[in-house]
């Protein structure tokens, strides 16, 4: 049975469902003729065809009634108002000791979701992780973990072995973050948190590994998620180290119990700022070739 139908009465032929459909689910025979399915099988659930239809003449499965929802235009921000929050997003990383409440994170995490994914697979999914003991015992999890790394750099026979298992670009660096390891190890054995800098919120995204750039879908999301964040007075950091150590580690995904068969591919730590930036300074000179 057929998932998408076109209604003939209602249709006008425009043939907008034809033209912008990635995958050629829908051909126009010719101008003015009634659109025809041809390679529904193809269909990604995407939605452009339901969302764009003018005279909502196509129905799709995926999409019930109630699923689609009309653009507010009205709530659309300025490209002024896009660029000046771009611009005023700051990595936090001193937090007030208050939790962020569950609502908030779930428009956090909403925000998220809307972000764009390779083929529409959404494959990105959520860990929430705000239990105290969780959150230390990941902190030293990472610890050990980049004490051991900066250890075998040192050495030049597991750094011979880690150019079997490694890229180059990957060797070349991690020996360039050796001081950098150096420091968070040393700050951690102090009893200070410079993995996630006692954040009461941390969210961590993981995927199949086998689905299509999984990593980058992660990405997009978390951005998303910074960004509603921001406009929600909430701050936090992109937690690199934890991810890295996710990657090359089985304790914090065990810890967590992420499925086996699953990566961990971007992670952000959420928190109210105990400080406000007020200004923000300037980039570094664009970098741009106009071909």
């Amino acid at each position: 049975m057929s998932k998408i139908t076109i209604d003939s009465k209602v249709c006008t032929r425009c043939g907008t469902c034809v033209r912008t459909c990635s995958e050629n689910v829908f051909s126009q025979p010719e101008k003015g003729a009634l659109p025809e399915l041809v390679r529904e099988a193809l269909c990604i659930s995407c939605g452009h065809c339901v969302a764009l239809c003018p005279q909502g003449a196509i129905t799709h499965a995926d999409f019930p009634e109630g699923s689609v929802t009309p653009v507010r235009g009205e709530l659309l921000p300025s490209v002024e108002s896009v660029i000046e929050m771009l611009r005023a997003r700051r990595s936090i990383r001193l937090f007030k000791e208050a939790p962020v409440e569950r609502g908030v994170l779930e428009r956090i995490i909403e925000g998220a979701r809307s972000a764009p994914s390779a083929h529409n697979f959404q494959t990105t999914e959520y860990l929430v992780i705000q239990d105290a003991k969780l959150l230390k015992e990941i902190t030293n999890i990472c610890a050990r973990y980049y004490a051991k790394v900066a250890k075998q750099l040192r050495n030049p026979i597991t750094r011979a072995l880690y150019r079997v298992a490694l890229t180059r670009q990957e060797i070349e660096s991690a020996v360039h973050l050796l001081s950098d390891l150096d420091m968070v190890v040393d700050l951690a054995g102090k009893g200070e948190d410079p993995f996630l800098h006692h954040a009461p919120c941390l969210i961590l995204c993981h995927a199949e590994r086998n689905m299509n750039f999984p990593e980058a879908n992660a990405t997009l999301a978390l951005h998303n998620a910074t960004l509603v964040a921001q406009a929600l007075g909430v701050g936090g950091f992109l937690a690199g180290y934890v991810v890295g150590a996710c990657q090359r580690d089985k304790g914090i995904p065990a810890l967590l119990s992420v499925p086996r068969n699953h990566g961990v591919y971007a992670g952000l730590t959420l928190g109210y700022p105990q400080t406000q930036f007020t200004k923000w300074p300037a980039r570094r000179p664009l970098k741009v070739r106009w071909l």
